[in-house]
């Protein structure tokens, strides 16, 4: 598969408009806003501020968190990596709780609309990343990820860790009164594909388990074997 290819003239990062006549009227905030209006006043008119100190020191954070995971599943096995992971969830709901919050969405839009509107915050303010977001019909949205933070720094089964964060944020929407979402990953940059592809869709009625929720499961029973794997050939 295709690597990313920079600079590009695609997509949209947080402060960018979408073509749809719908958005005209949304408007993001952010989470943590005291912090954030610190932050930009610490650093304004400066000249000797590069952005890329914050990327380097958000990278070290994104590596701790994962070395943590790795660290508790290989010591305290599936009740660690349990421990970790609802941690993981209620960091990814507060911040999505505070970007809500600060935002301004449409109420008068099918489902598709507002989940495509409201995941463009959470890709663009939350995850910092370059989002090109289309949607199909009343009932899917889908969206490519062209730049992300960790897409450097990560393997492909390291992104599980965003997942964690992401299932909190799930949460988060619902618990603003919006409906549940869900989705799935088609490709990712660190599998080797030149943009990561997501699919997302109302959660399906009925089911206890939301299907992102589940397929968490399943990457964690993965981690854990392989470190049983890992165990044998020592």
């Amino acid at each position: 598969m295709a690597t990313p290819e920079y600079p590009t003239t695609e997509g949209i990062w947080s402060g960018g408009r979408r073509a749809e006549p719908e958005y005209e009227t949304v408007r993001l905030g952010t989470p943590y806003p005291d912090a954030v209006d610190s932050f930009r006043r610490a650093m304004s008119d400066r000249d000797d501020f590069d952005p890329a100190a914050i990327f380097s020191w958000g990278t070290m954070q994104a590596t701790g968190v994962l070395n943590t995971l790795e660290a508790v599943e290989a010591r305290f096995g599936a009740e660690g990596q349990a421990v970790v992971r609802e941690a993981l969830g209620r960091a990814g709901h507060e911040a999505m709780t505070g970007l809500i919050a600060d935002s301004e969405f449409p109420g008068d839009v099918d489902g598709a609309t507002l989940a495509s509107f409201l995941v463009t915050g959470m890709n663009t303010v939350v995850y910092a990343s370059l989002e090109k977001p289309w949607i199909v019909d009343a009932e899917r949205c889908e969206f490519d990820i062209l730049w992300c933070p960790h897409q450097d720094r990560y393997t492909a089964f390291d992104c599980r860790v965003q997942r964690y964060f992401v299932e909190g944020m799930i949460a988060a929407v619902a618990d603003a009164g919006y409906p549940e979402l869900t989705g799935w990953v088609e490709e990712l940059i660190p599998g080797g594909a030149d943009r990561c592809h997501f699919v997302v869709e109302a959660a399906p009625a009925g089911e206890s388990v939301n299907p992102w929720h589940r397929y968490s499961d399943e990457l964690a029973d993965r981690a854990l074997v392989k470190l049983e794997m890992r165990g044998e050939d020592a």
